[in-house]
């Protein structure tokens, strides 16, 4: 079987004799921008990063590549074994084999290929998507057939990818489905799955889903891991905000991670297990499993929720799962996200032998965080009283921290508020703040400010120092500049080459992406002497 660069050099030297041309094969023939094109463009793309393939900007090229995908799934036979390899193999000639075809662009005719393999292999253009976006996707959010957004690198980006009808829809998402052996119909219109690569899948069809068609959310899973040092880089913590938390991690302190949708309180925790001692056992406990302790296999248990079966039956919830968890000896637990009746377990645990123990909530504020504790508790125990609940969270909480991302994708963490071991006056649970990030209103299109330090927290450094760690108050003097060297000294024993799943490309990936990675952190380069030794 010939090349797809022969086909494509063969036939072009047969269109060389060829003296006329009709005019729709002049326009197809046209890919070079247009003042049309760039127009669409402007339209697509909202982030200089990310380019979509013009064979999605240009409805005549569009149509094309949606004819000759018609045409060959005619031909297609049901009884053969379909391969990747084997439509790379046959699908160039094919396409050739169109006219219309035969004097388009190289990529072009790899778009062509790709979307039909995409489509009868894949998840059409959510596969698309995920091979344009790569390792910078956060989420796909499809609205209807008409629309598909996704969250590139923090940012909302509209993009110019659209389903022929409802029915196209429905097939993908009963392929994404069948992944996981689950099905959605209307007597059950809502239901949760994931992908066999990690990412999780939320569904609405109608007639819950009532603007006239489906809705679909994709959490993309991303193998690679993004390490403390990374979220240091992208300015979302300062030296003094990263040496605090390595030290509380070390420190068995308990921790719950607020924030709203895609503030990065997932990501911020995978950073966070990272210093936590490989010799304790720590159990995760999520409803789809999104985590990637950054610890050896050995150390870390992993479960997951399970939903009812279509005859209502099978449930396994958080709150059971985390009440089994307790019997299995654990030095430390984290929940992926605590949204009913687990928070009371959740409490418990941390109040019962295992200190360390974290979890995340949503919320805008670290106050608002509290209240939310507190509901979750009440609807859970409605019954309980609100003083006992107030005294549950402050012997069992020791820190709280707020993460937000903002219009332009940047991520911060905004406050590290610790929780004083009193009550307030008024009955409120008292918080210290000790970092919090204060923006600069001048220019609101751009995330800019300074981390500040507000006070010097006293039960945390307790706790730290019950456990063995030590931690230089200095970082609390407002005044003192925090060398980097002595951030480094906090992280270099903790190195994330002895991570579950780690590879040794992640770090060639790691120094591609920023060459003077190893400058700015030079303890990397002991995983490389560890890998070459």
């Amino acid at each position: 079987m010939r090349s797809l660069r022969t086909l494509i050099e063969d036939q072009e030297q047969k269109e060389v004799v060829h003296k006329k041309v009709d005019e729709k094969e002049e326009l197809i023939q046209d890919v070079d921008i247009s003042k049309e094109k760039i127009e669409k463009y402007k339209q697509y793309i909202s982030h200089s990063e990310l380019v979509f393939p013009e064979l999605y900007l240009n409805k005549e090229l569009y149509d094309l590549a949606l004819k000759i995908n018609d045409s060959f799934l005619l031909k297609l036979k049901s009884d053969q074994k379909i391969t990747k390899e084997s439509l790379e193999e046959v699908l160039p000639e094919y396409i050739l084999s169109f006219k219309e075809a035969r004097l388009l662009k190289r990529e072009i005719l790899d778009d062509i290929k790709n979307m039909i393999v995409n489509n009868i292999i894949g998840f059409g253009h959510i596969s698309t998507i995920f091979n344009i976006t790569k390792d910078g996707l956060n989420d796909v959010i499809i609205n209807t057939k008409d629309y598909i957004d996704i969250i590139y690198k923090g940012k909302t980006v509209q993009t110019p990818f659209t389903f022929r009808s409802e029915e196209e829809l429905r097939k993908i998402i009963d392929k994404m489905l069948a992944e996981n052996n689950r099905k959605i119909d209307e007597a059950h219109p809502i239901i949760s799955s994931k992908l066999n690569d990690g990412s999780r899948v939320e569904v609405q069809i109608p007639p819950i889903a009532a603007n006239d068609g489906s809705c679909v959310t994709i959490r993309k899973f991303n193998e690679m891991p993004l390490l403390l040092e990374m979220l240091i880089d992208s300015g979302q913590m300062d030296y003094k905000m990263a040496y605090f938390l390595v030290k509380a991690a070390k420190g068995k302190c308990n921790i719950i991670v607020s924030g709203g949708t895609s503030s990065g309180k997932t990501t911020f925790l995978n950073a966070v297990t990272r210093f936590i001692d490989e010799n304790e056992q720590l159990m995760v406990i999520e409803d789809t499993r999104e985590m990637q302790p950054q610890m050896p296999c050995h150390s870390i248990r992993q479960y997951e929720a399970r939903m009812a079966n279509e005859e209502g039956k099978g449930a396994i919830t958080l709150d059971f799962l985390l009440r089994s968890a307790l019997r299995s000896s654990p030095r430390r637990i984290i929940v992926g996200e605590c949204r009913g009746p687990e928070i009371v377990v959740m409490l418990n645990a941390m109040n019962t032998g295992h200190p360390g123990s974290m979890t995340t909530v949503h919320a805008d504020n670290t106050k608002e965080a509290l209240v939310r504790i507190e509901n979750m508790y009440l609807e859970a125990r409605p019954t309980a009283n609100i003083n006992f609940i107030r005294t549950q969270i402050v012997s069992a909480v020791d820190l709280i921290i707020q993460l937000v991302r903002f219009p332009d994708g940047t991520r911060k963490v905004i406050t590290v508020s610790e929780i004083e071991k009193r009550i307030e006056d008024n009955g409120v649970v008292s918080l210290n703040n000790i970092f919090q990030f204060k923006r600069d209103t001048t220019d609101l299109k751009r995330t800019k400010g300074e981390f500040q330090v507000l006070s010097t927290p006293s039960r945390t450094i307790d706790q730290m120092n019950m456990f063995g760690v030590d931690i230089d108050k200095r970082v609390f003097d407002p005044k003192f500049e925090m060398p980097k060297s002595m951030l480094i000294e906090a992280l270099e024993d903790d190195l994330p080459s002895v991570m579950c799943g780690w590879k040794d490309s992640f770090m060639d990936y790691f120094v591609k992406k920023d060459p003077q990675l190893f400058h700015k952190w030079p303890h990397f380069q002991k995983i490389k002497k560890i890998e070459n030794g």
